[in-house]
């Protein structure tokens, strides 16, 4: 431990890697620098010292400037007298010093930015590529022309205006704009050699997509060929034009490159070509050498230079935006999850995975409540509650509607999804100080690409997720057993069954009697379905498959107009009849239910105080939604509206201070225990004091027993509904007056 830590600080503070690497890199980027000694004086086509400086800065910061420092002093008080030395080092740090904090300012907190991306581009371009090689070659001119440095040891002459001064500044702009990122990629390297694998990568992701292995050899190969003829066939004196002409043909390759390969490629193989067409110069170029054709050829390099970088940074930035823009298809804009095109595309990319469904059908409900937001919410805190239980490869998928779907590892898949499920049965949301906890149906299996129809095979996996809300275990699509093919099969039944009993009126109504205590009795009508085999069947069986299948009017309409139907025919034995007709939320959101309600009445001449609607305790009963202003508009028509089983699902004192109805019916639950357990006692009274200050009637469900029944009498509980009060019957009964059938009562326990 106490080893690394001192290596770490031996590579970032000012004494260590910082003070040693200028002193090794100064000799070598002067041998490299490609020095020409002609009649009228030395001139550079390249001078690398002015960039390993710069990228020094770039991996150190100001903890590289003392060995910038001392390199310098080391290396030209060993050629000349104190003086010029000291002026010289003062010309480079002033130059480094003044364009570092330059950068840094318009850098921002940015600066160490590696050079292989291209948001800094312009300000390295402007700091780097312009203000240091100005800043630095009038700072050395300065010195030159005061005599403070003889002119026989500078390589800038007296004066400021002749040609070599101009090749000498070209050479340091073009080492300014090509070499930094090379110096600064090797630097990296030796710092910390795990960058090789960034840096690679960071390479391959600049690449465009389509270039292939094949494409990227070929360039290479070409690359080289081209070098060869620039660094060999020119050895020929009579052939060295053509080594000029080749020297044009690196305009196209490195286009090439700029266009398919990125700005990080591009800049270090140009950084290499450039070393290596200097140290073979008197291959390419003409001899006797001139003056004005060095001025050219720099000229054309600085321009093929920037060239090649704004064209790799202009391609690099484009593929990255249309990399981002793909991106951004597969993520759902609004839950923020990855969508059905991420899930077809990473189930691509594996070999074997086991897609989890997980379906929510009570947020519909709840959307319609509280609205969009809190499907939003909901989805994105449960991706959250699961997400640790994925590991790094895998995935949460957001559908269209109120659905999930997870991709997860074949191997260990089922613990997992036993673990997710217990999870899922632990998880709840917090919604305006109610804790909303919907039933969570799951099912899975398992696929391998090619998968060809994903949506299909969803649509399967929900309909099995449909199964696994009534089974309460996560279900195996692929299990093979019989229980679920006959789940399967048997909704298919069903569906048919209730299609037909619709079509031949093969629905029998019950009525239970509900007894007041001012002798205000009403009856409570229940459905019962007799299927193709004469068989009687609980609700239970029949209506899950009918709110799956979106055929609740189609049932409530039936119930409606048949109880209706039976007090217009009955009117003369039963006056003053009442009864209560439960109602599915979905037939309560209905626009128009009020109104088609109302017309029904006026058809049979029935008033409306005779029809008692009962709605489940639920959170529409609280909000502006569809079905809060059907309750209103029941009401305002002069029909009651009766809560049923409160005390269950979403109910809370806070619902019932806002609750609007005419009645409150009290889930049995309560009421059967209420003589064993004080605190059912005790909250079946404060429910019906609370209704009580709101004017509303309460019912007592479930009472079995003559001595329950005499306990909420003395409570003062208004109505009571049980086998104790009366057992369900036949609606036609009633008009004979006839007492309930045991065979029908057992029929209807624990249904109604």
């Amino acid at each position: 431990m106490y080893t690394h830590a001192w290596l770490k600080s031996f590579s970032a503070k000012w004494w260590g890697l910082p003070l040693l690497l200028p002193l090794m890199l100064l000799p070598i980027s002067r041998l490299l620098s490609a020095r020409l000694h002609l009649a009228e004086g030395d001139v550079y086509l390249l001078f690398l010292p002015l960039a390993m400086m710069v990228a020094l800065l770039m991996v150190f910061d100001w903890a590289a400037l003392p060995g910038i420092a001392l390199a310098l002093a080391w290396h030209y008080g060993a050629l000349l007298n104190w003086v010029p030395t000291l002026a010289i080092c003062s010309v480079f740090l002033t130059a480094l010093s003044s364009c570092w904090l330059g950068y840094r300012a318009y850098a921002g907190r940015h600066w160490g930015i590696s050079v292989g991306g291209t948001r800094l581009m312009s300000v390295h371009l402007l700091w780097f590529g312009f203000f240091l090689p100005a800043l630095f070659v009038a700072l050395l001119q300065l010195i030159v022309t005061l005599s403070i440095v003889p002119e026989e040891n500078a390589i800038l002459p007296r004066s400021p205006f002749a040609v070599r001064t101009l090749i000498n500044y070209l050479s340091v702009l073009l080492s300014c704009v090509s070499m930094i990122p090379l110096y600064y990629c090797l630097l990296r390297i030796f710092k910390n050699p795990r960058f090789a694998r960034q840096l690679i990568q960071q390479i391959k992701r600049q690449i465009a997509d389509e270039v292939t292995r094949g494409e990227l050899f070929g360039w290479i190969v070409l690359l080289i060929l081209l070098l060869l003829i620039l660094t060999g066939l020119g050895m020929v004196k009579d052939n060295f034009r053509v080594g000029d002409y080749a020297l044009v043909l690196l305009l196209p390759m490195m286009l090439w490159a700029s266009a398919r390969f990125g700005y990080l490629l591009t800049s270090l193989s140009w950084s290499l070509i450039l070393i290596i067409l200097c140290q073979f110069r008197e291959q390419f170029l003409a001899n006797p050498v001139f003056f004005h054709h060095l001025a050219v050829v720099s000229s054309n390099l600085i321009v093929f230079t920037l060239t090649f970088f704004l064209l790799s940074v202009n391609g690099t930035r484009q593929r990255h935006t249309l990399n981002k823009t793909r991106r951004a298809a597969l993520i759902d804009p609004i839950i923020d999850l990855p969508n059905l095109r991420a899930l077809g595309v990473d189930l691509a990319k594996y070999s074997h995975s086991t897609l989890c469904f997980l379906r929510i059908p009570e947020l519909d409900v709840l959307s319609r409540t509280y609205g969009l937001r809190l499907r939003i919410q909901y989805k994105r805190s449960l991706a959250d509650h699961l997400r640790p239980l994925l590991q790094r490869h895998e995935g949460i998928y957001q559908l269209p509607g109120f659905d999930l779907v997870l991709r997860i590892d074949k191997e260990t898949h089922h613990l997992r999804i036993e673990e997710m499920a217990t999870q899922l049965n632990d998880y709840h949301l917090t919604w305006d100080g109610l804790p909303l906890q919907p039933d969570v149906g799951i099912s899975y299996c398992h696929v391998k690409p090619p998968v060809a129809h994903l949506y299909e095979l969803l649509g399967e996996m929900s309909a099995m997720a449909e199964v696994s809300l009534h089974s309460r275990r996560p279900e195996d699509m692929q299990q093979g057993n019989v229980p679920v093919e006959n789940n399967v099969r048997e909704k298919v039944m069903m569906l048919h069954e209730v299609q037909r009993a619709l079509e031949t009126d093969s629905f029998v109504l019950l009525a239970q009697r509900i007894q007041g205590r001012r002798g205000d009795d009403y009856h409570e009508i229940l459905l019962r379905m007799v299927d193709s085999h004469g068989e009687q069947l609980k609700p239970d069986r029949f209506l899950p498959v009918v709110r799956e299948c979106g055929m609740t009017w189609e049932i409530d309409h039936w119930v409606l107009e048949k109880t209706l139907a039976f007090i217009d025919t009955h009117r003369h034995c039963l006056p003053a009849a009442r009864f209560s007709i439960n109602l599915f939320a979905d037939s309560l959101c209905r626009p128009h239910l009020a109104h088609d309600i109302n017309t029904m009445l006026m058809a049979r001449n029935i008033e409306p105080w005779q029809l008692v609607i009962e709605v489940e305790e639920s959170p529409i009963l609280s909000d502006s939604s569809w079905g809060n202003r059907s309750i209103s508009r029941l009401r305002q028509m002069g029909c009651r509206v009766a809560i049923d089983d409160f005390g269950t699902g979403y109910a809370s004192y806070m619902r019932l201070k806002e609750v609007q109805a005419d009645i409150l019916k009290i889930d049995g639950s309560f009421i059967c225990n209420m003589l064993d357990s004080s605190l059912d006692y005790q909250i079946i009274e404060s429910i019906y004091r609370i209704a009580r200050l709101k004017r509303m009637k309460v019912v007592a469900k479930s009472v079995e027993s003559n001595e329950v029944a005499e306990a909420l009498k003395k409570m003062g509980i208004d109505y009571l509904q049980g086998y104790a009060i009366g057992e369900p019957q036949p609606l036609l009964a009633l008009s004979r007056g006839e007492p309930a059938q045991l065979m029908v009562a057992d029929a209807s326990r624990g249904a109604g």
